[in-house]
């Protein structure tokens, strides 16, 4: 029986896609995924559906699984036949079979080094996979990024430099970057355990917030440029020069951001989700169904597919990224 109180309790925390783009999981602050056919939820969608039969598109999980009452699930990843899982103190991968659309057994779980100054673990906060090289970067609430190394299932790379928990993690071309509640962004060659360079937005008058703080809540990078945000104003760099070039009215606190389409994307604590040109001009905004955003889920290929997660049991979906056609059901009302 469906608890009604998580009808209107829930966050959704992390979200990922199936390496084929068939299926979306959302990880929520309950410690369940819920599994969405992405390829059900477009192919209704694309059909003449009249506005009466809206009702009808499968917009409710295909599974439900219950993995922890410990802790809130606030990182997922995919890699292969695994469903990647971020708890406190250890990442875990749970068997998926794309024939029947379900998750199986947890087939394995590598644990985390505990922090020397506390008996707690910490929680993984943020998890960032590289498919090309089998590693995945774990950015951790004991101030760490970690690299893993899925073929063997052990830490082969300690990252340290932040001194305060890591938000979030992003990668491109040989490149990290990673951000932090200590308020600065740390940019690090993958070879090295040092990092090379530190964007600390506050810093700049123009980024200043002091009524949002100093932290910063997400990057995303492409080889050219980096996008980061938090309690400053959300901005854009020139990773070569590390100049500011430009920086976008986004009103409120900042937690995901991104890259599509020659676009640079953003939310956080505002029920709206952006989209911005380069030059900072406003290209869409799209209502949401929560408060805040937490977490996005995209991809291009085989289907089309944004979708839109935060402080609302109910996940916002565009399928043509310039407004919202979608609202997807983590629970069904009794």
């Amino acid at each position: 029986m469906i608890d009604i109180g998580r009808c209107y309790y829930t966050t959704i925390h992390s979200q990922t896609l199936s390496s084929d783009g068939r299926f979306l999981f959302c990880g929520s602050n309950f410690g369940e995924i819920f599994v969405f056919s992405v390829e059900k939820i477009t192919s209704a969608n694309g059909s003449d559906t009249s506005p009466m039969e809206l009702d009808k598109l499968p917009t409710i999980p295909v599974q439900t699984l219950s993995v922890t009452d410990r802790c809130p699930i606030y990182s997922l990843s995919f890699h292969k036949d695994f469903l990647i899982v971020g708890l406190n103190g250890e990442i875990c991968g749970y068997q998926w079979s794309s024939k029947s659309g379900s998750i199986g057994k947890k087939g394995w779980t590598v644990k985390l080094p505990a922090p020397p100054e506390s008996a707690d673990m910490s929680e993984v906060n943020y998890m960032w996979l590289n498919a090309n090289d089998d590693l995945l970067y774990a950015g951790c609430g004991d101030n760490v990024l970690y690299g893993i190394s899925l073929e063997d299932g052990k830490v082969c790379r300690e990252f340290h430099g932040h001194t305060d928990y890591i938000h979030c993690v992003a990668g491109c071309a040989g490149k990290l970057a990673t951000a932090s509640e200590d308020g600065s962004i740390l940019l690090w060659d993958k070879r090295q355990k040092t990092s090379y360079a530190k964007v600390e937005p506050h810093s700049k008058p123009v980024l200043q917030r002091p009524e949002f703080g100093r932290w910063q809540g997400t990057v995303s990078m492409t080889e050219d440029w980096l996008v980061c945000g938090g309690g400053p104003r959300f901005s854009l760099w020139h990773l070569r020069s590390l100049d500011c070039t430009a920086d976008f009215d986004f009103p409120e606190r900042v937690h995901v951001s991104g890259f599509v389409d020659d676009l640079i994307y953003v939310g956080g604590d505002c029920r709206k989700f952006y989209q911005y040109n380069f030059n900072g001009d406003v290209k869409a905004e799209i209502p949401t169904s929560g408060p805040s955003v937490y977490s996005v889920a995209l991809q291009t290929e085989p289907y089309r597919f944004l979708s839109i997660a935060g402080a609302s049991a109910q996940v916002d979906v565009c399928t043509n990224f310039s407004y919202r056609d979608i609202i997807l059901n983590t629970y069904v009302k009794p």
